[in-house]
């Protein structure tokens, strides 16, 4: 990390998630649903208020973030924060949350940052350069096929069969699901851990939801596409989202699982 702009960066990332570990380490942390019923706990605000001040301290650039927040410019560069994303696995102990931070210039990530506090997992990245893990390159190893592939658990969504019976059919040699952060998810195809991943999206993302992990993917040499394989834009994506560590990945994936989706690949469109 060369950039300034990262440099300062990662050091607020890494001060937020001590806030996260102490408060969970401790168990000094409460939550409550929101109106959709999705949980959000005291930390996300407090998190997302610390890193808002620290970058504005630190930076004359507008910040955005999951929680209430200030209106912005977004045809102005401007910083996005996800606090938590995967507040359920924070409040239920579980080590699959992460911290998201990504500044955003002309509707496209130039830094990008996914924290997971609790294995401390650093992956960063800029634009135009490698994405890393620390000091490591990513990947760490390489996915050329269709081995292992991560589902976040979707009750309604047909695509969860499908995915199960290609591994039946042997055509996946392993299949896992792992719920928390999408973000963190994401990261671990980047990372060589899975060689695909899958994620559906009922209403349209915001910025802080998967720009940082689009571009470590990205560099890494990965793609994150929808069901047709069409680059998604993921500061304003609805439907499903296929993560891939590399083309050969992302091309056999898509050619096996086509068949089987077609039918829903219609329903993806008309619900964007």
């Amino acid at each position: 990390m060369r950039n300034i702009y990262s440099i300062i960066a990662k050091q607020i990332v890494e001060e937020a998630g001590k806030i996260l570990r102490e408060a969970r380490e401790t168990n000094t942390f409460s939550y409550e649903f929101k109106a959709d019923n999705t949980p959000i706990s005291n930390l996300d605000q407090q998190v997302q208020d610390y890193m808002t001040k620290r970058l504005k301290d630190s930076f004359d650039i507008q910040v955005m973030g999951e929680e209430n927040c200030d209106e912005i410019d977004t045809s102005k560069p401007y910083w996005a924060i996800d606090p938590i994303d995967g507040t359920w696995s924070f409040i239920t102990h579980e080590n699959t949350s992460a911290i998201n931070l990504s500044l955003i210039e002309n509707n496209k990530p130039i830094v990008a940052i996914v924290y997971n506090p609790f294995t401390n997992e650093f992956f960063h990245t800029e634009k135009d350069a490698l994405s890393y893990i620390g000091m490591l390159t990513l990947p760490l190893r390489q996915n050329p096929t269709v081995a292992v592939v991560n589902f976040k658990p979707e009750r309604e969504h047909p695509i969860v069969r499908s995915v199960n019976q290609l591994f039946k059919e042997d055509k996946i040699k392993k299949l896992i699901s792992i719920a928390g952060s999408t973000t963190y998810s994401m990261c671990m195809v980047a990372k060589g851990a899975f060689s695909n991943y899958i994620a559906h999206f009922n209403s349209k993302t915001n910025a802080w939801d998967l720009s940082a992990a689009c571009l470590i993917i990205k560099n890494s040499g990965g793609f994150v596409t929808d069901l047709e394989g069409k680059e998604i834009d993921p500061i304003n994506h609805k439907g499903y989202i296929i993560a891939s560590a590399n083309e050969n990945a992302k091309n056999d994936f898509l050619k096996m699982i086509k068949p089987q989706i077609e039918s829903f690949i219609e329903m993806d469109k008309k619900a964007t």
